[in-house]
């Protein structure tokens, strides 16, 4: 990986990823601790509410996605996102029991999202238009620094968190932010080959207003809707309306397709229903399991006391560690020329989701019996849980984009990304909720009573990933004659 032979905007991209990161998932690893014990909600409240925000995060890039490409250009799409992340992280470290300053906050950061979040995936693609042969080392680097920023996040500010009050771990998450964006902006020479902002278009006018007046106004019109729409827990209603969309989509590929592309477009709906499921078992992380943690799991270290949003290191670190392992892996078997199937790469991870919840569900039923144990168990699972990610995302979008059905790899990757991200951030908020004890924020929680709730929940999600990697092996095996489509 020669960094010389890299583009010269490199470091400040991936400075402003990593920082994003850093900022998404700091905040992320204390908002589920916030909920409950700051502005105590109900679990079922606060697990409803971290849902709608988790979800609709991966809606708004839609919309950042359109206006980049028609009106403003990735480079500046990246600023706004940045800066209104900033903003949201601003009011969010607000010392305030107020729900509509939370509400207000996270609408920020979810606007912020869409005009960061894949626009800033393109920007890095656009650097690549003269250095192809760097292109795949560059998107390397680029993943290791956004899992860098997301496994340092969680231990300075669920440290800033617990040592001098939450508003200050919100605060550093939009420093993280920040830092990002002037470091990019620094850099503001080398990107000056990429696309830039459409000002005609932006200076034309609709109804008397200009363009760019219309963008500003939609932000706002957005910020307030997402406030409307967390406030009233209507997420869901949302994310119906964007499924039912995407399923016209996909039945309108079909049906204009040959008899191979829905072969092909059939395994494709086989990999996002596979991604929803997993996705959905694996952000327990952020919800279910952050709570277990802290009221079940002895956490004390040689006298230290570890912070629960310290353990949402463990997953990055996990990728981080066994991402060089599985690239190993990958090209030992080629140089040997032993195909693995996608779909055996799938089971793989899959078998590696039930492995760790087989621990984290071990874990709880330890805890049964005096309402604590060890993080050993539970840590463990963390870890394997983690290095099962890299047996999904990248194995099913690299498959999609090389079946490339009808020559629409953007439309169904983009559906990919919304199953394993929006619907199965809201299913994991659903899940979540069943491991509430009903009982109010106010009342102290019996211990062995919630290690009991939390042990039927995750021993039920430890149930259904093990069915699901049965059928996923039978598939494997109906479909071994089948060809691998390039």
């Amino acid at each position: 990986m020669q960094l010389s032979s890299q583009p010269k905007g490199l470091f400040h991209l991936i400075a402003i990823q990593m920082w994003e990161f850093f900022s998404y998932y700091g905040m992320r690893s204390l908002l589920i601790l916030f909920l409950t014990q700051k502005l105590l909600m109900s679990d079922d409240h606060a697990f409803a509410l971290y849902g709608a925000y988790t979800s609709l995060v991966y809606v708004t890039p839609i919309l950042g996605g359109y206006l980049a490409d028609r009106y403003l250009g990735n480079y500046w799409s990246v600023i706004i996102g940045g800066l209104l992340m900033v903003a949201g992280h601003a009011v969010l470290s607000i010392p305030s029991h107020d729900n509509t300053v939370l509400y207000a906050a996270l609408a920020l950061i979810i606007c912020g999202y869409g005009f960061f979040k894949t626009n800033s995936s393109c920007l890095l693609g656009e650097l690549y238009k003269d250095h192809e042969d760097a292109r795949e080392s560059g998107f390397s680097i680029s993943y290791i620094g956004g899992n860098v920023g997301s496994a340092l996040a969680p231990i300075f500010c669920g440290y800033a968190a617990s040592r001098w009050g939450w508003n200050v771990g919100f605060a550093l998450a939009g420093i993280g932010m920040l830092i990002g964006l002037i470091i990019f902006s620094t850099g503001r020479k080398h990107f000056a080959h990429v696309q830039k902002a459409n000002l005609p278009a932006l200076r034309q006018k609709t109804a008397g207003f200009s363009h760019w007046q219309l963008i500003i106004l939609g932000v706002i019109v957005c910020a307030i809707g997402l406030v409307f729409v967390l406030q009233n827990l209507l997420a869901g209603y949302i994310l119906a309306i964007i499924l039912a969309f995407s399923a016209l989509q996909m039945i309108r590929l079909y049906r204009k397709s040959s008899i191979e592309d829905r072969k092909k477009l059939n395994a494709i709906i086989y990999f996002m229903l596979f991604g929803m499921v997993f996705w959905a078992f694996d952000q327990q992380g952020g919800s279910s399991i952050s709570l277990f943690i802290e009221r079940n799991i002895d956490t004390d270290i040689f006298g230290f006391h570890i912070p629960t949003a310290f353990f949402q290191s463990v997953n990055p670190v996990a990728v981080i560690v066994g991402g060089g392992a599985v690239a190993w892996l990958w090209k030992v078997l080629a140089s040997r020329q032993i195909s693995v199937r996608t779909l055996t790469k799938l089971n793989m991870g899959l078998f590696l989701l039930t492995a760790g919840f087989s621990l984290i569900t071990l874990s709880s039923k330890l805890a049964m019996v005096s309402g604590h144990t060890t993080f050993l168990w539970l840590f463990l699972g963390l870890f394997l849980i983690g290095i099962a990610e890299l047996f999904i995302d990248p194995v099913a979008l690299s498959a999609i984009t090389r079946m490339n059905p009808q020559g629409a790899t953007g439309t169904v990757a983009g559906i990919y990304m919304l199953m394993g991200g929006s619907v199965a951030n809201y299913l994991a908020a659903n899940i979540a909720e069943l491991t509430s004890t009903g009982t109010q924020a106010t009342t102290t929680v019996d211990l062995i009573a919630s290690a009991t709730q939390y042990h039927h929940v995750f021993q039920s999600i430890f149930i259904v990933t093990v069915v699901v990697l049965v059928l996923g092996i039978l598939v494997n095996l109906k479909n071994r004659n089948e060809p691998e489509y390039d």
